[in-house]
């Protein structure tokens, strides 16, 4: 039982690593290509190398008619309506900033889990989630105790995290009806299918430089097999065990390896303020996810 514990909080952790390089593979991308081109190219390669994982392995499920209305309403929270702020917030922050934004999703998810899920939270995890927020914002702090992002890039970042709640919500209730592997191989084709349109409408508007394929092939296969692919089912895997509160306070640990791998690729550096928030996220983390004896909150 214990083997299993670890390895739902092994596939949280791979998941949110994979996450934290991905505001800085898409900020490589986005040099060359506009965001919502970016996306769709994205779940492109995601959906041809989840679709071959399926067939080889014949690990497809068969989809009923009743759940293809929750599959559509998942897929436009995420990657949908969440890329296009994600992303749009991306281009106006550093990957270390948006990433701390992101990593406030595990605030808000609590409450709506326990509006619509009915889920319950032990004091404990209240403290957790708590100190890991004042990491995050630690995290978004200048030497001078400043913010250091745009207002518009906030707005974007700040959306992102409500579209955010809404998925969560309607995968915990997938994760009951469908393997792992079979929730994000649709979610990934029904976000290719949104995105196709409005990819063609954004070319005319913000044009892409397609020529430069050397700029932008790595970042988006990257971002395509590890991130929307592998990332996301493990961390269905993960909602499934944990349910939407504890599983989505790994969140905070996204901001974390962005910030270590921004500094190991000399893309940001890693400051005092940084490495003091990266620790009580960690702190916070571990503290939301101990049981005590302490009696659930209803």
């Amino acid at each position: 039982m214990k083997n299993k514990t670890y390895i739902v909080h092994f596939a949280g952790i791979v998941a949110m690593v994979l996450w934290g390089m991905s505001f800085i593979w898409s900020t490589q991308a986005y040099r060359s290509l506009n965001p919502t081109t970016t996306i769709l190219m994205r779940l492109v390669v995601a959906t041809i190398f989840f679709s071959a994982i399926l067939f080889i392995f014949r690990l497809n499920e068969k989809i009923k008619k009743e759940h293809l209305g929750l599959f559509a309403l998942a897929a436009m929270f995420e990657p949908f309506l969440y890329f296009i702020f994600e992303g749009y917030g991306l281009k106006n922050t550093s990957p270390v900033i948006g990433s701390a934004i992101i990593a406030m999703i595990p605030l808000v998810t609590p409450i709506a889990a326990r509006i619509f899920l009915k889920e319950r939270l032990t004091a404990m995890n209240i403290v957790g989630f708590i100190i890991s927020f004042v990491g995050v914002i630690v995290l978004l702090l200048n030497k001078n105790l400043e913010f250091s992002a745009s207002p518009k890039g906030i707005l974007f970042l700040g959306s992102a995290v409500l579209v955010a709640v809404g998925y969560s919500i309607a995968l915990i209730r997938l994760t009951k009806l469908y393997k792992p592997l079979t929730i994000t191989w649709m979610q990934n084709i029904v976000g290719m299918i949104y995105f196709i349109p409005l990819a063609i409408i954004m070319e005319r508007f913000e044009p892409s430089a397609f020529a430069n394929v050397h700029e932008y092939i790595v970042p988006i296969l990257c971002l395509g097999v590890f991130c929307s692919a592998i990332a996301y089912a493990l961390w269905a895997f993960a909602f499934s065990k944990l349910g939407a509160s504890k599983a989505n306070v790994y969140s905070n640990l996204i901001p974390v390896f962005t910030a270590i791998f921004s500094y190991l690729l000399a893309i940001e550096a890693l400051t005092v303020n940084k490495i003091v928030g990266i620790l009580v996220v960690v702190v916070g983390l571990v503290l939301s996810q101990m049981k005590t004896k302490t009696a659930a909150l209803r």
